[in-house]
């Protein structure tokens, strides 16, 4: 039996062309993520996999997005494959725009949707797929600090894109060091500079806590943003979602050696963006330890910095190598729904 390294992949071969469809910078490829998520969720929507509810309290956004979707089965199936999608879209833009690669591919978006399907729990809807959408939109203003003469807006932006995350996911707010370190990679870091990120963080909660307190919801819209912020509570994992926590652990580990690999052949600015991805993983890993609820589904909010870190790994692999790890990673997803299905 032939070795993933020696395995000759032919342009006739349909494992070749899986990939070969997310080699493109076309706009098109878009939709093709959405269409990858989708045959990933394919078993919740059909029912074959029921998706349990998020239980813990996700913030004023948060518990409005679990209330709003309440009792409508097709649209709690359907939103995460729209969310995670425009994660893709977002990571991809992310990793172009700021130079993190030499090629232009759609592999980051792509990495993203996989990490997010490897864990069964993750396919429920959950703000935090939400708030991954605005933490990535706030990399975006971020990454254009680098030899930016005002940076006044681009933190503000970011300051207010995490602030909006916040809203679903209050645990965000641990990553305000973060994008701090981020400052510091991309320029000088000044008091002036971590005012104007704080400063659009906290307009966005003002303004939402004043409405509050105009419609005298205020103690609720406290109550409901902040109860949810506590120390982690050791749990134990489901048998059925083991294979896919295993294999994410092992990806994280992955992701961590290869740094130097990454940005060896990169320019500044793609090194400097590079780094700020490890600090916003390490920081959201920080983050489960404040999250209150020992909810499994939590974990997911790693996977927008580590399926844009794959993503970029998976670049620098030989076409007959990637096709390889990429079918083994998409078989643990559909067989940890298999799993499922048949328990």
């Amino acid at each position: 039996m032939e070795s993933p390294s020696s395995y000759t992949f032919r342009s006739s071969d349909p494992l070749t062309y899986v990939l070969s469809l997310f080699r493109t910078n076309q706009a098109s490829a878009g939709l093709f993520l959405f269409l990858y998520a989708l045959i990933l969720q394919l078993p919740v929507i059909f029912g074959w996999v029921e998706a349990a509810p998020a239980l813990a309290q996700s913030g004023v956004g948060g518990t409005w997005l679990m209330q709003w979707t309440k009792g409508q089965f097709y649209l709690s199936a359907l939103l995460p494959v729209l969310f995670v999608t425009i994660q893709g879209i977002i990571a991809n833009v992310l990793v172009t725009r700021h130079r993190m690669s030499r090629k232009i591919t759609q592999f980051p978006g792509l990495f993203i949707i996989l990490c997010w399907a490897i864990v069964p729990s993750f396919r429920a809807l959950h703000p935090v797929q939400l708030a991954n959408i605005l933490l990535l939109l706030a990399l975006l203003s971020m990454g254009r600090l680098y030899k930016n003469e005002e940076p006044a807006v681009p933190l503000f932006n970011a300051g207010a894109w995490l602030g909006v995350a916040a809203l679903f996911s209050p645990t965000y707010l641990v990553l305000l060091p973060a994008f701090i370190i981020g400052i510091g990679i991309l320029r000088r870091i000044t008091f002036k500079s971590i005012f104007q990120l704080l400063t659009g963080t906290a307009v966005i909660l003002s303004l939402v806590f004043s409405y509050a307190y105009i419609t005298g919801a205020l103690p609720a819209a406290l109550s409901i943003q902040f109860s949810a912020l506590g120390w982690w509570q050791s749990t134990s994992f489901p048998s059925l979602q083991l294979p896919g926590l295993i294999t994410l652990a092992v990806l994280l580990l992955l992701s961590i050696v290869a740094y130097g690999i990454i940005v060896r052949l990169l320019n500044i600015e793609g090194k400097k963006n590079v780094g700020i991805q490890y600090w916003m993983l390490l920081f959201l890993l920080l983050s489960i330890l404040v999250s209150g609820a020992s909810e499994i589904p939590y974990f997911q909010a790693i996977t927008a910095p580590l399926g844009v870190v794959l993503g970029l790994r998976f670049i620098l692999l030989s076409d007959g190598k990637a096709e390889f790890y990429h079918l083994v990673l998409f078989t643990v997803a559909m067989s940890a729904t298999i799993w499922t299905v048949f328990s």
